[in-house]
């Protein structure tokens, strides 16, 4: 491992009953011809996380997410994986449910209302509207499921005499902290929220007895987590409504006879991991791809899922207003976009992706000439494509209408070799840590971004390199274990503290 203060986080964890949940897991099985392949989930909160499943022979409790899962959780008790199987150094423990449940659980509830929520994304003269099947899908499924993950949980935490040090993750299991409360008291208990908290007051688009469920599970927790201070701020507002007192400066609230600590811990990159993988055989053969796009061109690059909160259209709107205002780039531009479906189960990230299409098809139709189109669209799951286009791009565009972190513009940084300008959006929560190496737009703003696009092609060569290097700089301050590791620290200082006043009060 490469953990900041590592033999102190493994000595406080050596006695520790490590459990993380989340919904998706670590790992996943494809099914295919009777043939299972195991693979490994991508993103910060894996890679952070095994080398401690792994030190700790921990559980990670999730959702199964594919046949493949289903049918390999059958072959173990619990439905508990070993991994691997002969010599398992942790084990991932499914949890199945039937279809319908589930889909009440995430793509109604989960997704799209409270990742939409939490995005700021509802139109609210017209969406959402709360009905009836929005009620039964928030107690048939949302709530059904967090108290099974709950179950599980303690369940697990009793499995061994080792004092249980349970990680909750993200926005999907907002009521568990509550469920596994009522049955274990003395337990600490941490939830990590990877996605923006909005203001108080847009939170109330959420009927009433939601938002009370949710927070007075929230203030469950021993400790609760987001990735920068202004969604730490946002809770605390959020609280007033709900809570017996708010310590603003220590950012403690209190509720019955809880106390929670809210903290910001900024999740970065693992810097060495992306530069070894950009050095690969397969992403310097993707690169041949990405090479032959470019040519002697300027290339703008985004690489997004086809989410709504990642505002692609309004990025394309943008370019298209550029050429038509700059008209003597045409033919010395080329924009290459790469990214995967996402959720395409439910109707508006289905229709998000094809007006995506749809405005690419349109760039392309009106200004292509000579063999030569604007737009180049690689849309695949492919993320050694991605490190290729990394290393080559001129200006990477990072556009959210709002986000939780957003690392493309860390990783895009660590192994650009082409002194590559970043357009990033004003509400990505990256944006108050690195906005001075940017240039800044607002993600609503279609001719700033137009303009941006311009400031990105015009900027002298040397004031593009200081600006990579300065990024660089930051990111290497703070890598992707800092994360985690000050998460424990803070856990251990949080549970000192708990055991002083407990002997005081003796």
């Amino acid at each position: 491992m490469e953990y900041p203060h590592e033999k102190e986080i493994l000595e406080f964890l050596k006695d520790k009953n490590l459990i993380v949940v989340s919904n998706r897991g670590p790992i996943e099985f494809q099914h295919h011809n009777n043939h299972i392949k195991m693979k490994r989930g991508a993103g910060g909160l894996v890679s952070t996380l095994l080398p401690l499943m792994e030190a700790l022979n921990g559980v990670w409790i999730a959702s199964a997410m594919t046949l493949g899962d289903v049918v390999e959780a059958a072959k173990f008790p619990r439905n508990k994986v070993p991994i691997p199987k002969l010599e398992p150094k942790f084990w991932v423990q499914f949890i199945i449910e039937e279809k319908e449940r589930y889909e009440e659980y995430y793509s109604v509830i989960s997704n799209p209302l409270l990742w939409f929520l939490q995005h700021y994304m509802w139109n609210s003269p017209y969406t959402p509207d709360i009905d009836d099947n929005i009620h039964k899908a928030w107690k048939r499924g949302y709530i059904h499921m967090n108290k099974k993950f709950a179950d599980h949980v303690v369940e697990e935490s009793k499995r061994n005499d080792k004092e249980p040090m349970i990680m909750l993750q993200d926005y999907h299991l907002y009521l568990c902290p509550s469920f596994i409360r009522l049955k274990l008291r003395e337990t600490f208990l941490s939830h990590f929220i990877h996605i923006p908290w909005p203001q108080s007051d847009y939170f109330k688009i959420l009927p009433h007895y939601m938002r009370e469920s949710i927070i007075h599970s929230l203030l469950a927790n021993d400790l609760l987590g987001f990735h920068i201070p202004r969604y730490v701020d946002n809770f605390l507002g959020t609280c007033e409504e709900f809570a017996d007192k708010i310590d603003y400066e220590n950012q403690i609230v209190h509720l019955n006879d809880n106390v929670t600590h809210v903290k910001s811990y900024p999740i970065s990159v693992d810097s060495k991991g992306i530069k070894k993988l950009a050095a690969s055989k397969d992403v310097l053969e993707k690169e041949k791809i990405v090479k032959n796009i470019k040519g002697d061109k300027f290339l703008f690059y985004r690489t997004d899922r086809a989410d709504l909160s990642k505002n692609i259209l309004r990025g394309f709107k943008a370019f298209d207003m550029f050429l038509e205002k700059h008209p003597e780039y045409i033919e010395k531009v080329v924009f290459l976009t790469t990214g995967k479906p996402t959720r395409q189960q439910i109707k508006e990230y289905k229709n998000y992706l094809n007006d995506v299409h749809r405005i690419i098809k349109k760039l392309n139709h009106k200004y292509a000439k000579n063999n030569w189109k604007p737009v180049e669209c690689l849309f695949k799951a492919d993320y050694n494509l991605v490190v290729a286009a990394f290393k080559n791009y001129d200006c990477i565009i990072v556009n959210p209408i709002s986000d939780g972190m957003n690392i493309v513009p860390k990783e895009a940084a660590v192994v650009n070799e082409k002194n590559g300008i970043l357009i990033l959006s004003e509400t990505a929560g990256c944006f108050d840590e690195i906005k001075e190496e940017t240039i800044p737009v607002n993600p609503y703003d279609i001719s700033e971004t137009a303009e941006a696009y311009y400031k990105a092609i015009t900027m002298g060569e040397n004031d593009r390199k200081k600006r990579l290097i300065n990024l660089n700089r930051i990111v290497a301050n703070r890598n992707i274990y800092d994360w985690i590791s000050n998460q424990f620290r803070d856990i251990k200082t949080i549970q000192e503290e708990m055991s002083m006043q407990v002997t005081n009060r003796k």
